[in-house]
């Protein structure tokens, strides 16, 4: 069965869909078969990701929860599949307001592919929602992605709070694991070293180190829709995440 990992943060802007697509792209390259679940309304994660534009997605995720047989999956490579999202999927609430039981939609899409992917990443909403709710609801592991600064240290609280409201009640998943910690775009000042300082002694058991420092083929890789290890396989940041999925893969895989 897949290991299903959700990364989130309540402010976007931190590296979180790049950081997703870094870590399953990583793991492809190991061998490892992988799906992406975009649940983010911005489909920064689909942009980067899938080789089709963004209107030619026949179906995304927000058909899947509007009606579980439109539930279809993209093939992107012989080891990347992706369910992508689409900007419609903001009305999300509207949309399943008469579904009960609509903060297992995820999960119940996922049970009939688990056995077909080694990993399922789910890319969140910067969000406290219901799309949220299902990724952590759907999730085995949590991954918070932050930069170190105030707005995305708070943003990275508000969803540590909502992983203990979903841990601490047997009806949603008490075996949801917050299994990393990963910053970004860091760059060496008195603020960022404070606020790295703070998450180490909060998150210490769950940071992963090396962080990312800022660069910026990693943003122009994602504006050319190339992953970073095609656009930049020698730089600096490119490496920080490979070690970085190497070190995630093993927590998981040793929690199994």
């Amino acid at each position: 069965m897949a290991n299903t990992i959700c990364f989130a943060n309540n402010k976007g802007g931190v590296g979180k869909s790049t950081t997703c697509a870094a870590i399953g792209q990583a793991w492809a390259r190991m061998g490892k078969k992988v799906l992406f679940i975009d649940l983010d309304s911005q489909a920064n994660l689909t942009s980067m990701i899938s080789p089709l534009d963004p209107d030619q997605h026949p179906l995304t995720i927000r058909d899947a929860f509007i009606d579980k047989n439109n539930f279809t999956i993209e093939k992107v490579d012989d080891q990347i599949d992706l369910v992508p999202s689409e900007l419609a999927l903001s009305n999300f609430d509207r949309d399943t307001a008469g579904v009960t039981g609509r903060e297992y939609l995820l999960l119940d899409l996922l049970k009939s592919v688990q056995s077909k992917y080694d990993f399922i990443l789910i890319d969140c909403p910067p969000a406290l929602g219901l799309i949220t709710y299902n990724a952590l609801i759907a999730s085995n592991h949590l991954v918070m992605v932050s930069t170190a600064d105030g707005l995305s240290y708070q943003g990275m609280v508000m969803i540590a709070n909502l992983y203990k409201d979903v841990t601490n009640s047997d009806r949603l998943n008490p075996k949801l694991m917050l299994t990393g910690v990963i910053i970004t775009r860091y760059e060496k000042n008195k603020l960022s070293e404070m606020y790295l300082s703070k998450i180490s002694e909060e998150l210490g058991p769950a940071l992963i180190t090396p962080v990312v420092h800022k660069a910026t083929k990693i943003a122009q890789a994602a504006s050319f829709r190339q992953s970073i290890f095609d656009y930049d396989p020698e730089g600096k940041a490119t490496n920080e995440y490979i070690e970085i999925a190497h070190k995630l893969a093993l927590r998981i895989l040793s929690d199994e």
